[in-house]
């Protein structure tokens, strides 16, 4: 059974009120569902209103390949059998779990097996099924509903805008499809630039802030980390674009099975055109084309080919 936002955190009250807590939960659910302020309103709930950073210990994908490699888990094992500071219960939080690599899930498997005392350890993901299974059966897993409304970046309103603009002009066609195409590296180029600008005053205000105080190997370090941080923010955002697209698509195949429940409800009239025009099998392997986009990209692929051909198989004509 899925949850809203308020009816999980009050699950967890109660749960916690009859001291019936697990030691390890599963947070699942759609982007903007709600699940990393589930977390820190849980830790509100367990501990009271002051949360101690030293008592939190959140991990997610920095590396280029966005995973989550062996080593952020074994520090955050660590961190965890450490005497907690104010905190009844130390948090140990996984965000993006779906990302452990194999190494990591399995040291993960064995803290699971294993917990430190006075700790909840938690997964956070929007694809469960992505994890193994001797982990998810190890947690109990809150299911969150999408949100009503979902919040899009600058950057997706437009290109979702464009994309029902050209499909409603042009329909599924070679020249529609290439002109998405160029449309979503165009969108992709503003996004790798707004994240390079943004960590470069991050950057500059840390060289202004320590260059007097530190050998400068620090900030070396800084450096290093804010350009892998660069490009593991970008490889996220860009998969989000992709997720816009796939939820698009999947709108109008719920809009044919009359389900009242969408993921871009502010672009219903344009999915529901669209489910008029295609049929269900068509719109499945559509999207099929945009699922294979996505476990493309998550390799070491030329960007430019691998969306242009998927691209042609998810709105171009059908073979």
């Amino acid at each position: 059974m899925a949850f809203s936002f308020d009816q999980a955190l009050r699950y967890l009250s109660e749960t916690n009120a009859r001291g019936r807590l697990a030691h390890a939960f599963l947070f699942s659910g759609p982007e903007g569902s709600g699940k990393r302020r589930l977390v820190t309103d849980f830790f509100g709930v367990i501990n009271g209103e002051i949360i101690d950073a030293a008592d939190f210990h959140g991990i997610e994908p920095e590396s280029k390949s966005r995973r989550i490699l062996v080593e952020q888990i074994r520090e955050l094992e660590s961190s965890l059998r450490m005497r907690a500071t104010r905190a009844r219960m130390k948090f140990g939080v996984i965000y993006e779990a779906d990302r452990l690599m194999p190494q990591a899930a399995n040291a993960f498997l064995k803290t699971l097996e294993e917990p430190p005392d006075h700790s909840l350890l938690i997964l956070v993901t929007a694809l469960p099924e992505a994890l193994l299974d001797t982990i998810r059966s190890r947690c109990m897993e809150i299911q969150l509903r999408p949100a009503k409304t979902k919040t899009l970046t600058i950057e997706e309103a437009k290109l979702l805008a464009e994309l029902g603009r050209i499909v409603e002009a042009e329909g599924f066609s070679v020249l529609a499809a290439l002109k998405l195409a160029r449309a979503f590296q165009e969108t992709l180029g503003k996004i790798r630039d707004r994240i390079e600008t943004e960590h470069g005053d991050l950057l500059k205000k840390d060289q202004t802030a320590y260059k007097q105080t530190t050998d400068g190997v620090w900030l070396a370090e800084r450096e290093e980390r804010l350009l892998a941080l660069t490009e593991s923010r970008y490889v996220k955002e860009r998969a989000n674009l992709v997720l816009r697209l796939i939820e698009w698509l999947g709108d109008a195949l719920r809009i044919k099975h009359e389900s009242p429940f969408l993921d871009l409800v502010d672009y219903r009239a344009a999915a529901s055109a669209l489910a008029e025009r295609v049929s269900g099998v068509e719109l499945m392997k559509r999207l099929g084309a945009l699922q294979s986009l996505l476990d493309a990209l998550s390799r070491n692929v030329q960007e430019v080919l691998v969306v242009e051909a998927a691209f042609l198989k998810a709105f171009g004509p059908m073979a």
